[in-house]
């Protein structure tokens, strides 16, 4: 059987994970491991049994294919290596950290006939992909949604190369994107920088033209990690948990739906009983699943499968160029907020370039 021969480039925490995924996936051959460091490279490169690589020049033409786990700032550089060298990428998030030069990757991809997949693993949580089963009016623009995202966390030391809306939103603002199919109209955000750079908090609001709207917090100055969000449509309520791999799906009953519920014919003797027992009698409550998943794994197969099947990616790079495109505006506009405030932290904010 042919195997997809692939490369590492990054051997740092994900660069590891990606290494062993390789390693272990039937359809791939994984051949090396790249970084700057001699050290990480040769700690990750003999855990695979496999040879380190100095540079990517001297990998690349004994793949077909290369994994980008470097810092975010170096994935437009290193993307365009690999592409100009007709390889496959395959890059973690974000694509890049400018609309401009993600769009100009999966363009240059595009054109070559490369595969170009982005690093989006909530794309496969298998909780995002019940949910969307249940949200076909949605997915096709029939009817107008709201969502509410949450995404936090502790300070992890972590991709301080960017700030919390490339880090962390860029997961859900990817997943609105492939949800709404409807051109983004309006951006409204705002954030703030608590320990000095990147903006460590950042809150969007999205309009769209079919009357969707989407509402984004994320934060990596939390006490509490939380990845949540929720899908309202006029006939039906979502709830994701991403972290738990669950989903809970709220319908009201036909009664509601049908019109034929009205408060008016409700007497005043019955509304307190009715108070009590209303939303258990007329919204039933659905769990829709929970269950273990690997996100890097099927990440993985999904990759090999787009090389050597032609299947459509679960996350192409246009979608994912787009993603950073819009968290870019996001950026943009919450420093516009911060050149009009007086409060000092705001004004250290930057866009990574």
């Amino acid at each position: 059987m042919k195997k997809v021969r692939i490369g590492i480039v990054g051997a740092g925490r994900l660069g590891g994970f990606h290494a062993n995924k390789a390693k272990n996936n039937p359809n791939v051959e994984l051949v090396g491991i790249v970084d700057v460091s001699q050290e990480n490279r040769r700690r990750v490169a003999q855990a695979c049994n496999v040879r380190d690589f100095e540079t990517l020049e001297e990998l690349t033409p004994l793949v077909d294919a290369v994994v980008v786990a470097t810092p975010s700032v170096l994935h437009a550089n290193v993307g365009r290596q690999v592409l100009q060298a007709n390889k496959h990428l395959l890059v973690e998030k974000p694509a890049t950290t400018s609309g401009k030069t993600a769009l100009e990757l999966a363009t240059l991809a595009k054109e070559r006939g490369l595969v170009m997949q982005v690093g989006h693993v909530e794309q496969y949580n298998p909780a995002w992909r019940e949910a969307l089963n249940r949200l076909e009016d949605a997915r096709t623009g029939v009817e107008p949604i709201v969502v509410e995202a949450t995404r936090t966390s502790g300070y992890t030391f972590r991709s301080t190369d960017v700030g919390a809306t490339l880090d962390l939103m860029i997961h859900d603002l990817e997943l609105v994107l492939s949800l709404i199919p409807s051109e983004l109209e309006r951006v409204s955000a705002f954030g703030y920088s608590q320990l000095g750079g990147y903006e460590d908090a950042s809150f969007a609001t999205l309009e769209f033209a079919n009357g969707s709207i989407a509402r984004l917090k994320a934060s990596r100055i939390e006490q509490c990690a939380e990845r949540k969000m929720t899908i309202q449509t006029p006939r039906q309520t979502v709830k994701i948990d991403f972290a738990s791999r669950s989903a809970t799906l709220v319908s009201p009953t036909s009664n509601i739906l049908n019109g034929e519920f009205a408060p008016s014919r409700v007497s005043f003797a019955d509304m307190s009983d009715r108070v009590a027992t209303f939303m258990k009698e007329e919204y039933a409550t659905e769990e829709l699943v929970h269950e273990p998943f690997d996100a890097l794994e099927l990440e993985m197969q999904d990759f090999a499968s787009a090389i050597l099947y032609k299947t459509p990616s679960t996350v192409p790079g246009e979608r994912a160029a787009r993603a950073v495109a819009v968290a870019e505006m996001i950026i943009e506009d919450l420093n516009r907020r911060a050149r009009r405030s007086n409060f000092q932290p705001q004004r250290r904010m930057k866009i990574a370039g």
